[in-house]
């Protein structure tokens, strides 16, 4: 199963940098995991909360976030 390196810059926070190594099927998986475990106290937690995660993680202009395949 791949691995996921997955860097987010948290808003307001004293150590902004949220990291972690996911194993997981799929990128958007991956993703949806590193929300619900770490970053749900930014956004609401529930579908609209996610999209706005990802609208921030994958904003062309100025990126919070970056996810890489390791494996």
């Amino acid at each position: 199963m791949p691995k996921y390196a997955i860097a987010f810059v948290a808003p307001g926070e004293k150590n902004p940098l949220k990291h972690r190594i996911i194993e997981s099927a799929d990128q958007d998986t991956a993703l949806k995991t590193f929300f619900n475990e770490d970053i749900t106290e930014f956004y609401t937690n529930d579908e609209q909360g996610f999209f706005y995660f990802k609208e921030d993680f994958f904003d062309a202009s100025c990126s919070a976030g970056s996810v890489i395949q390791i494996e």
